[in-house]
């Protein structure tokens, strides 16, 4: 019995606080889906928080990019990661740096939270992490789009992007190649400006 008390008391301190399931915002997910049915040129289509950075109420990545490589910035709402890397990008574009550059938030986890809490996070203005560029939404089992034929796939748009945590920095080219990834989580100047020079030779490339 004494043996039994103890293994409950056990189980109650280790479950505390654990109210609703978690996102594994650290650990990398398996694809799913094979690799080679990945297009090798492939672009996210889905709604927006439809403010007027946003550009529109359904953006598409690589159509309204004009050519140009885009940073890919993977955000949860209550991840403190991406909170710290939205805040850091968007002070330095507001001081008048990366400005040349095109960057698009994507929620991660549509599964464990809901839109409203991402917008609330990101999308609310005149608040240290609100992103001021475009914020996709995108649906839980959404599935990434072929860039060259613009029709949805069947590869889930999660496995396409390799299965980024919270926060991923990733740079798509201009035609819908995934060419650069970080995962490094708190905000890092040098990440920044590798990403940064990488986009500028593939923009410089592409004119």
């Amino acid at each position: 019995m004494r043996a039994l008390v103890l293994v409950v008391l056990l189980l109650s301190t280790s479950l505390a606080g654990c109210v609703a399931p978690e996102p594994m915002l650290g650990e990398p997910m398996e694809p799913t889906t094979p690799s080679n049915e990945t297009p090798e040129r492939m672009t996210i289509v889905a709604p927006t928080a439809g403010r007027s950075v946003d550009e529109s109420e359904v953006l598409d990545v690589v159509a309204s990019a004009d050519g140009n490589a885009t940073l890919l910035v993977w955000v949860a709402a209550g991840c403190s990661g991406c909170h710290d890397w939205t805040e850091m990008i968007a002070t330095a574009r507001e001081e008048g740096n990366y400005t040349d550059l095109r960057v698009v938030s994507v929620h991660r986890y549509p599964s464990f939270e809901d839109a409203d809490e991402v917008i609330d996070r990101y999308g609310t203005a005149n608040t240290s992490t609100e992103a001021t560029w475009p914020l996709l939404l995108p649906s839980d089992g959404d599935t990434v789009v072929d860039a060259d034929t613009g029709e949805a796939t069947t590869v889930d748009l999660v496995d396409a992007f390799e299965g980024p945590v919270t926060p991923t920095l990733q740079v798509l080219d201009g035609e819908g190649h995934l060419v650069w990834t970080s995962k490094t989580y708190w905000s890092n100047d040098s990440v920044l400006e590798d990403a940064a020079a990488l986009m500028r030779s593939l923009n410089e490339a592409s004119a």
